[in-house]
């Protein structure tokens, strides 16, 4: 039974996340910092989860609406940041804003083409459409980091042992040099630039709770039991181990 995004323990172990480790924080802020904000900015955020990237950006002095299609998610998140106006689809043709965000998130938003062209449409001409990506989704590989596992991969192989996913692959995120075609072909005029963090064996451990995230692997199980699957596939690993993370940005200026 696949749990996905729109699930109250979805939202529950996705909030435990963000409290306890910094990686979507840190991302956010990257990801910020590209997108030049200035008061007044009408902000779209899309895929908006529980507001993480809204709540950065009103930071900001910016008016942010948020499109987050889970309803689970998007309870939490209009609870969290109430100053955000919240819709669950793409607003109307003829409502443009200066800037469309989208934070960690784009990589779920397939085919891309189709993305980002939508976004070229919510946009006033001048206006950027901004938005990341962990650059190994983009087929990048990231540099090791330290400790027994320094590429953080003990953790996924232990989960893995007996156990065959539900379903086959999805549709392949484009890689860096697609997405500067696709977004030159939608119009845009792009910037590509990173951001890079570590990410420890504990913030891997807890990432790996979030439903969605296990549904091809452990799908038969609730999420509390996914989570004690984790848990205990963790306990023969080195938990001081951590490896780098790189993270693909695009500013994109709309032609």
């Amino acid at each position: 039974m696949a749990i996905g995004w729109d699930h109250p323990d979805t939202a529950r172990y996705y909030e435990a996340f963000c409290r306890r480790h910094g990686r979507y924080g840190d991302a956010n802020r990257a990801l910020i910092a590209a997108a030049a904000l200035r008061p007044g900015l009408r902000v779209l955020d899309l895929g908006a989860g529980t507001g993480r990237t809204a709540e950065a950006a009103l930071e900001h002095g910016v008016d942010v609406t948020c499109i987050e299609p889970a309803q689970a998610m998007r309870r939490v998140g209009a609870g969290r940041v109430p100053e955000a106006q919240w819709l669950d689809a793409w607003p109307e043709d003829g409502v443009a804003f200066d800037r469309v965000l989208c934070g960690a998130g784009v990589w779920q938003m397939l085919p891309l083409d189709q993305t980002l062209r939508r976004g070229a449409r919510a946009l006033h001409a001048g206006g950027a459409f901004v938005f990341n990506v962990p650059s190994l989704y983009l087929g990048e590989a990231d540099p090791p980091g330290g400790g027994r596992d320094p590429c953080l991969l003990e953790l996924s192989s232990r989960l893995s042992v007996g156990r065959a996913p539900s379903a086959g692959a999805g549709e392949r995120v484009p890689n860096a040099g697609e997405i500067d075609r696709l977004l030159a072909e939608a119009g845009f005029v792009s910037v590509r630039w990173s951001w890079r963090g570590r990410l420890t064996q504990p913030a891997l451990r807890d990432w790996l709770k979030i439903p969605p995230l296990t549904d091809v692997l452990l799908d038969g199980l609730s999420a509390d039991e996914r989570a004690a699957v984790v848990d205990a596939a963790y306990t023969g690993c080195d938990p001081e181990s951590w490896r780098w993370e790189t993270w693909s940005g695009w500013t994109a200026w709309k032609r």
